[in-house]
């Protein structure tokens, strides 16, 4: 990517847990941003993670003391991994003859909402990055951090570096964002689970979007998101091997590359999925919203829908997936329900332990019979689909989890 783009550019890179996972691999990574310097790269700024495993421990402790906590004091103490991480980044410049700028979310003006633990971003201000490279110097930023209108430090969540840098990125018109991680980019499947994976080279947003969104681990969905609105390059590689690994590019297609794209470019899992079936839902418990209404207060995430319409006597029954270690949350909504209103006839049925496959590909919006050939591949293989969903470019089976692996390969053999 570096080498079609002039080298005032501004870049922004994203260095993940496992990249600052001890101090020589944050020793590595000054190495290589030394050389980019050098080469003549002034305009780079970098975004850490804690060192992996960190955020989990601090996580750990907080919820000894309080096992519910999500408010102020649990983003203080979980943000602390940050700021050990940007403290050793930037000294680890500095030691290699570089000036560095350490710069923590409130330092920087990472502005959020009130939401603890899972904070939106508002705006981020750049000055101080500017300000930086102005004097010489490379800002060493802390992802997943911020701070509400309030003051209070605030966090992102799950994918919250990722985010942060994007939005940066974006922030400051950067010519790509590049996330740097421990495997060479996207792959086909989990090369952990299925055979013969391949590594992805070029991907369109809305693809990555769905990978992502469907059970994919090396992006988040919320920073696709955020790239594919502003239509920002991300460049996923290899931290450990950035010039000869390989790499994968999402950006924007263009009618011709979109017309060429694959049928499936990937198949991903989810493991942390349970259905749930309501039977006999009748009129006198007026409409559904009055339960996912319910739900959604619970902050569950209902993703795959069949309804039933009416039979003859005026029962209807609805089946939904919910994640698997939210199953509990949404067996109080519905008990709590039909104390409340009688729920008239109503039963509710639920089967944890089970997976959600996806096969995404953009050629699904321009060619027909990938469902009629994933079905038929799964049949002859004997496996048993509990739920299925469809969209433009994706298709998803739910199936029992210990088929789960073979669902995958099946899929990936058919299609890559």
């Amino acid at each position: 990517m570096y080498e079609h783009i002039p080298k005032t550019s501004i870049v922004v890179q994203k260095y993940g847990g496992t990249s600052v996972g001890n101090l020589e691999k944050i020793q590595a990574i000054a190495d290589r941003v030394v050389s980019q310097v050098n080469a003549g790269w002034t305009r780079l700024a970098i975004v850490v993670s804690a060192m992996a495993g960190e955020t989990n421990r601090l996580v750990g402790m907080v919820e000894q003391i309080h096992p519910k906590a999500r408010s102020k004091s649990y983003d203080m103490a979980i943000a602390a991994g940050e700021q050990v991480s940007v403290g050793l980044m930037a000294a680890a410049l500095e030691a290699k003859g570089l000036r560095a700028e350490p710069l923590l979310g409130y330092q920087l003006g990472v502005l959020t909402d009130e939401h603890h633990s899972r904070a939106r971003i508002h705006s981020i201000q750049t000055d101080k990055i500017h300000q930086a490279w102005a004097r010489g110097e490379i800002p060493v930023v802390a992802g997943f951090q911020g701070m509400a209108s309030n003051q209070a430090i605030t966090t992102l969540g799950r994918g919250g570096s990722d985010t942060s840098a994007v939005a940066l990125a974006v922030a400051l018109n950067a010519a790509f964002c590049e996330i740097d991680t421990d495997v060479d980019g996207v792959f086909t499947a989990d090369p952990r689970l299925v055979k013969h994976a391949k590594l992805i080279e070029r991907l369109e947003y809305d693809v990555a979007l769905e990978l992502a969104a469907s059970g994919g681990k090396v992006l988040h969905n919320r920073c696709v998101e955020l790239a594919a609105k502003n239509r920002l390059p991300l460049v996923v590689r290899n931290t450990f091997a950035p010039e000869t690994g390989g790499r994968t590019v999402i950006m924007a297609f263009d009618e011709k590359e979109a017309l060429e794209a694959p049928l499936v470019s990937g198949v991903t899992l989810d493991k942390d999925v349970a259905k749930v079936t309501l039977r006999n839902w009748r009129k006198e418990n007026g409409p559904l919203l009055n339960v996912f209404s319910r739900v959604a207060k619970k902050g569950v995430n209902v993703d795959i829908i069949i309804y039933d319409a009416p039979d003859k006597t005026g029962s209807a029954s609805v089946g939904f997936s919910v994640p698997d270690s939210e199953l509990h949350l949404v067996r109080e909504v519905i008990e709590t329900f039909k104390s409340e209103t009688g729920g008239t006839g109503l039963e509710m049925e639920s089967l944890g332990g089970l997976a959600k496959i996806s096969a995404v590909g953009l050629g699904m919006r321009s060619q027909s019979g990938v469902a009629s050939r994933l079905f038929e591949s799964l049949s002859r293989a004997e496996i048993e689909i509990l739920m299925i969903s469809t969209s433009e470019i994706k298709i998803s089976c739910v199936v029992h989890a210990d088929q789960a692996q073979k669902v995958m390969q099946t899929i990936h053999d058919t299609f890559l």
